[in-house]
C-alpha cells in the first residue's frame, strides 16, 4: 500500500471512530472536542486532495516521472500530517513524538517530519511568552531575569523551554505553557474516551475504564507545573551527586503551574550522540536503562514521558528532562510485579500465571493456560531473561509491536483475551519508549545481570553498577524486598 493511501486511510479510519461514537448517543459535544476534531477533517480532506492530484499526474507520466510524483507526494503528506500533529499540541503532539522513534513500521518520510516535535515543534510568538511569564510571576520580565532569550530552546507539546540568567547569576531554563492547551489535552482525552468504547466492543476482555482514569490522572499532572516542580525535588533528592545520572534543580521563586524554572545544564542532543563509538553509545544506554529500572525498583517511581528529546549527553553521564509525567506504584503491586519478573527468570509457569491475575491482566477463571501465557510474554521479556549479552534493535521493537495487535500463530487472538492493567498503562513507555531509544543506540549488554542486581541484590555485574552500588551504599539505600 503506498503511504499516502495509508495516512490517508489512517486519518478516514479514526474520523469514522470518532463520528460512530458520537452517533451512537453521546450527545452534545463540547466545542473544543470538535474543533480538533474539524482539524483532523481538514487535514484528511487535504491529504485525499494531494492523493487524488497525484494519481492524475501520473497518467500522463514517464516511469521516471511517476516515481519523482510519489516522492514528492509522500513527502508533501508526511509534512502535513506533522505540521498539524505539532500545531495541536497536546496529545496529539505527543502522539507524534512516539511516533518519531518507536518502530520501523511507521514509513521513514514520516517519522523524519515527526522528528522535529521532540524539541522543535512551532513556538508560541514571543509576545504570547512575555504575557504569560509575567501574569504568572508577578512582575515585568526585565526585573524578573537579568536575561531572557526571546529564541526558545525547544518546543514541546505542552510548553516552550528558553534559556534565561536569574538576577543572583544562576543560569536557567524557563518552560513557558502555551495557553489554552489544558483545554486541548480535555478535548483529545475526551475523544480517546470514545475510541476506548469502540475498543471495547471489539476486544470483550479489555475494561477501558482503568487506562481512562490512569491516563487522566497522569496527563493532567503533566500541565501543572506545581506538580512538576514537586516530581523534580524528588528525583533531585533521590539523586543528588549521583555518579552518572543528573537531575537539573527547579527554582520555586520563578515556578507557578504555568511557569517553571530549572537549572540550565549542557549536553550533546540523541541525534549528536548516535554516531558515537559503540562501547560510548553502550554506556550511554545502561545509564537509561539503570535509572528507568532502578527508580521503579528502588523507589516505585517511573519517569513515564521517555524519548529523545528528554535527554542530554555529556561524557560520562546523562542528564534527564520534563518530570511532568510521574508514575508512583503502589508497593503491593510493585512486589507483586517483581515477582511476574522472578517467576519467568525461574520458568514457574504456574506461578507466573498467578501473578498476571493478581495484576488484572486476566480474570482466575480465564481459559487461557500457564503455558501459552509464559510463551506469548517471553518476547517481552527477551531483553533480560536470560543470562547473557543482548543487542537492542528496530526488529525486535517491531516484533512486540506485531506481538500486541497482530499476534499470529499459536498466539493469535490473545489480545483479545487480555486485559491492560491501569498501573501498565505507562508502563507499555518502557517497552516502546525506552526500549526503542536503547534499539537506536544499538545498546548491547547483559540486561539479565543489571535485573539480578535490583530484583535479588546480587553484586554489581558492571562498572556503572560498581560506581551506582558505592553512592547507594553511601546513602543508606536498600532495596525493597521482592
Amino acid at each position: 500500500m503506498r503511504y499516502a493511501t495509508f495516512v490517508f486511510w489512517l486519518v478516514t479510519i479514526a474520523l469514522a471512530l470518532f463520528a460512530i461514537g458520537m452517533w451512537l448517543g453521546r450527545g452534545h459535544l463540547p466545542s473544543g472536542r470538535l474543533g480538533r476534531l474539524a482539524r483532523i477533517g481538514r487535514m484528511s480532506a487535504a491529504l485525499s486532495a494531494s492523493w487524488l492530484g497525484a494519481q492524475l499526474r501520473r497518467v500522463f507520466a514517464s516511469r521516471a516521472g511517476r516515481k519523482r510524483i510519489d516522492d514528492a507526494q509522500r513527502a508533501a503528506a508526511a509534512k502535513r500530517v506533522a505540521e498539524t500533529m505539532g500545531s495541536m499540541k497536546g496529545a496529539f503532539m505527543k502522539l507524534g513524538q512516539m511516533m518519531s522513534f518507536i518502530s520501523d513500521a511507521i514509513p521513514e518520510e514520516l517519522r523524519a517530519q515527526l522528528k522535529q516535535l521532540q524539541s522543535d515543534a512551532p513556538p508560541m510568538e514571543f509576545p504570547l511568552v512575555r504575557d504569560t511569564v509575567e501574569r504568572e510571576l508577578g512582575g515585568t520580565l526585565e526585573r524578573l531575569f537579568a536575561r531572557f532569550d526571546e529564541t526558545p530552546l525547544a518546543a514541546a507539546s505542552i510548553g516552550q523551554v528558553h534559556r534565561a540568567t536569574l538576577p543572583t547569576g544562576e543560569e536557567v531554563v524557563v518552560k513557558v505553557q502555551y495557553p489554552g492547551v489544558a483545554d486541548a489535552i480535555r478535548a483529545d482525552l475526551a475523544n480517546a474516551a470514545l475510541l476506548q468504547q469502540m475498543l471495547r466492543a471489539l476486544y470483550p476482555a479489555h475494561d477501558p475504564k482503568p487506562v481512562i482514569e490512569e491516563l487522566r490522572s497522569r496527563i493532567f499532572e503533566e500541565f501543572d507545573y506545581t506538580n512538576e516542580l514537586k516530581n523534580v525535588d524528588e528525583f533531585c533528592a533521590l539523586y543528588a551527586g549521583h555518579p552518572f545520572i543528573v537531575i537539573p534543580r527547579g527554582f520555586p521563586s520563578h515556578s507557578t503551574a504555568k511557569v517553571l524554572t530549572l537549572e540550565y545544564i549542557a549536553g550533546r542532543r540523541f541525534d549528536e550522540v548516535l554516531g558515537d563509538p559503540p562501547e560510548q553509545r553502550s554506556r550511554y544506554a545502561e545509564i537509561i536503562y539503570r535509572f528507568v529500572f532502578g527508580t521503579i525498583l528502588r523507589h516505585r517511581l517511573f519517569n513515564g514521558d521517555p524519548h529523545p528529546g528528554n535527554y542530554l549527553f555529556q561524557d560520562d553521564r546523562v542528564v534527564f528532562l520534563d518530570f511532568g509525567c510521574v508514575k508512583r506504584f503502589p508497593d503491593d503491586m510493585a512486589r507483586t510485579w517483581a515477582g511476574l519478573v522472578t517467576s519467568h527468570f525461574s520458568g514457574d509457569r504456574a506461578a507466573f500465571r498467578e501473578g498476571l491475575v493478581a495484576l488484572q491482566f486476566l480474570k482466575a477463571e480465564s481459559s487461557l493456560d500457564a503455558d501459552r501465557l509464559y510463551g506469548y510474554f517471553q518476547l517481552f521479556y527477551e531483553p533480560f531473561r536470560f543470562d547473557r549479552e543482548f543487542a537492542f534493535s528496530r526488529e525486535y521493537i517491531v516484533s512486540t509491536f506485531r506481538q500486541v495487535f497482530a499476534p499470529d500463530g499459536e498466539f493469535a487472538g490473545m489480545s483479545k483475551q487480555l486485559n491492560m492493567p491501569g498501573h501498565f498503562v505507562f508502563v507499555n513507555r518502557i517497552q516502546w519508549g525506552v526500549f526503542s531509544i536503547l534499539g537506536q543506540l544499538a545498546a548491547r549488554a547483559n540486561y539479565h545481570r543489571i535485573h539480578r542486581e535490583y530484583l535479588f541484590g546480587e553484586p554489581p555485574a558492571t562498572p556503572l553498577g560498581e560506581l551506582d552500588h558505592v553512592y547507594q551504599l553511601e546513602r543508606g539505600v536498600a532495596l525493597p524486598p521482592p
